[in-house]
């Protein structure tokens, strides 16, 4: 095999290695530990998976949770800063975080020389400065794409969270009519749904009760460590059951009501947004096809 071959098949390994770290960043959540299990069961705030990983890949868990506490003992202190209510939120670790922050910027600045020598080979010289530039601008720019990523999926779980809590608040209204108590209105509506949120507030419902406290207790903890307020009221309106006696169901049904439209106002608002954004667009196509169209006319004026 000669040299030129040998690094093209170099260049197209890196290529897909980091091809391949992309979209395990971007997909993949990673294996709970038994520890963190066991903190959260204890009534602590650890993080939740919002769905399940297969057993084979526990060995890339367990070396991608070594290069994440190596990868965090080196980073600086701003790049090590983890945003840990998103994470939590998502089922990342910080050492995941961490992990995939260094090796995305790795990628970024190896591509860039690798690209280089391919293009040296075709013939096509160029300075220095422009693959050292490039390395280093694609590096800064990998190493924060973790943190878009790690913002967009988190919103995208908040938000399915609230679409999910609309149906638990029908859900608790519905047992509360069945003459059934807040406590216990509140843990058969959440085993009666299906889906990551409705474990997530499983879970919390769980801890609360293990530590010997009332569930609403747990909702407010679940709401702190998601980011998502509403869970909060659900927490405000059992606890006002609890103490006065009032029937909720009502209220329930209410704030049910009230969080679609919200819901709804959101995604109009998103809408409009996207079919503005369009509105540059369309208007360039069209001075290019006039330009285009009167071209020719302009050349025969310009002409005589």
């Amino acid at each position: 095999m000669s040299g030129p071959q040998a690094l093209l098949i170099g260049f197209g390994a890196v290529v897909g290695l980091g091809v391949f770290l992309l979209l395990r960043a971007a997909l993949v959540v990673e294996q709970p530990r038994l520890a963190d299990a066991l903190v959260r069961l204890d009534g602590r705030a650890a993080p939740t998976l919002a769905k399940p990983v297969p057993a084979a890949s526990d060995w890339w868990a367990r070396a991608a949770g070594r290069a994440g506490i190596w990868a965090a003992a080196r980073l600086p202190a701003a790049g090590r800063r983890a945003p840990g209510q998103a994470l939590a939120l998502i089922g990342w670790t910080p050492e995941g975080y961490a992990a995939r922050k260094v090796g995305l910027a790795a990628f970024g600045a190896a591509f860039v020389p690798l690209l280089t020598a391919v293009l040296g080979l075709a013939g096509v010289r160029l300075p220095v400065v422009i693959p050292v530039a490039g390395s280093l601008a694609l590096a800064l720019v990998l190493f924060f794409v973790v943190d878009l990523v790690v913002r967009d999926q988190a919103a995208e779980a908040r938000s399915q969270m609230r679409r999910a809590l609309c149906s638990y608040l029908d859900l608790v209204s519905l047992r509360r009519d069945a003459s059934e108590g807040p406590t216990i209105a509140l843990e058969r509506a959440a085993a009666l749904g299906n889906g990551w949120v409705f474990a997530r507030i499983t879970d919390a419902l769980v801890a609360a009760r293990l530590a010997g406290e009332p569930p609403w207790d747990g909702l407010r903890r679940l709401a702190a460590d998601t980011g998502v307020g509403e869970l909060a009221d659900v927490a405000d309106i059992a606890a006002v059951a609890a103490v006065e006696g009032a029937s909720i169901a009502p209220t329930l049904r209410a704030r049910a009501q009230s969080l679609r439209v919200q819901l709804l106002a959101e995604e109009e608002a998103a809408a409009n947004t996207a079919s503005e954004k369009l509105t540059a667009p369309v208007a360039l196509l069209s001075i290019a096809f006039l330009l285009l169209f009167l071209y020719p006319a302009l050349a025969r004026l310009m002409a005589t």
